[in-house]
This record gives C-alpha cells, sequence and structure tokens, in this order.
C-alpha cells in the first residue's frame, strides 16, 4: 500500500482492515473508530481520506496534489466537523448541532468536485445532540455511493446506539 499508510503506528489489525478493504473496492459507507485520546484515530481517518481521492495506483502516496490537499485541510471534498471546528472565535460548544449535520447532509448529496469521494470525518461523535445524531441517521441509512463517512469516539457508548449499529466499528488501542 502507499506511502501514506507508514504515518500510522500500532493498530495494525484496524490499518490491515481498511487497506485491505480499500485494495478490494468493498470499502463501507461508514466507520466507527473508538478509542482513547491520541491513539491515532485522526490519523488513520485523515490517511484513509487521502486514500479514496488519490490518482495513484498505490494510494496514498503523499505526493500528489491531492494527498496534499488532504494533509493541510484543504480539500474541497474532505471535511472535518468536530467542537474545535465549530468554535470560530466565539464560545466553546458542547455539542455538534442539527444545523452543522443538516448542512453536511445537504453536501454530502452533492457529487464529489476535486476528488473521487466526499469524505466526512466527524470527530468527537459522542458529542452529537440528540437531534444532530437523529439527523445523520437519514445520511448512513441511505449513503451516496462516493460518500465516506468516518465517526471518531472516546465514548462509544455515548453514540446513539441506531448510529452505531450502521456503522463499521474499528476499535483503536494505545501503542
Amino acid at each position: 500500500m502507499g506511502e501514506g499508510w507508514t504515518r500510522l503506528i500500532g493498530n495494525s489489525r484496524a490499518v490491515g482492515l481498511l487497506q485491505r478493504s480499500l485494495a478490494s473496492g468493498h470499502l463501507s459507507h461508514a466507520y466507527l473508530l473508538v478509542g482513547p485520546p491520541r491513539v491515532g484515530k485522526g490519523t488513520l481517518a485523515n490517511v484513509l481520506a487521502q486514500a479514496v481521492n488519490c490518482p495513484q495506483p498505490d494510494p496514498p502516496c503523499e505526493t500528489c496534489s491531492s494527498c496534499q490537499r488532504v494533509q493541510r485541510g484543504l480539500h474541497s471534498d474532505v471535511e472535518v466537523i468536530s467542537l474545535r471546528s465549530l468554535t470560530n472565535g466565539g464560545p466553546n460548544p458542547k455539542e455538534i448541532a442539527i444545523d452543522r449535520i443538516r448542512e453536511m447532509a445537504r453536501t454530502a448529496s452533492l457529487k464529489p468536485f476535486e476528488g473521487k469521494k466526499r469524505v466526512f470525518i466527524i470527530d468527537g461523535a459522542e458529542h452529537l445532540s440528540g437531534e444532530a445524531a437523529n439527523a445523520l441517521l437519514k445520511t448512513l441509512e441511505e449513503p451516496p455511493d462516493d460518500v465516506l463517512i468516518l465517526l471518531l469516539a472516546v465514548q462509544e457508548m455515548n453514540v446513539l446506539p441506531t448510529i452505531r449499529s450502521r456503522c463499521q466499528r474499528i476499535p483503536m488501542s494505545p501503542v
């Protein structure tokens, strides 16, 4: 597999599963990456976003424009939704609101602009408000073919059970 996978240290089972799914063309539409803080959930999500949008035969190459743009957070088809991304210099929100997930669902219905897939990384999926979690269910139940949703959670049990049941769970642990 491509160079990007070498950035990942440990969690070889999670990495191997995603590499095999990508190589066989059988990626799930949604994954729930679960584990304690700082085990590489965000890095793994970023590498997977690179891999699904990299035009090279052995993705992610880390050198093409697409891989570079994902790495810098500038790719138009890769979006990270987190409590940090919602602050905009204002007060820190306590949850990810329904408006943000509705906006995501609207964007998910559009074709990718510059890549092969639209990737949504929801960092802190346990912080979805009840309404936002229910709004996310619609997209998880009827996902467009060119959308990949990656939910990252520390407290898996705080993620709505109906959301957990519609994602492929990938446990991650400290190195």
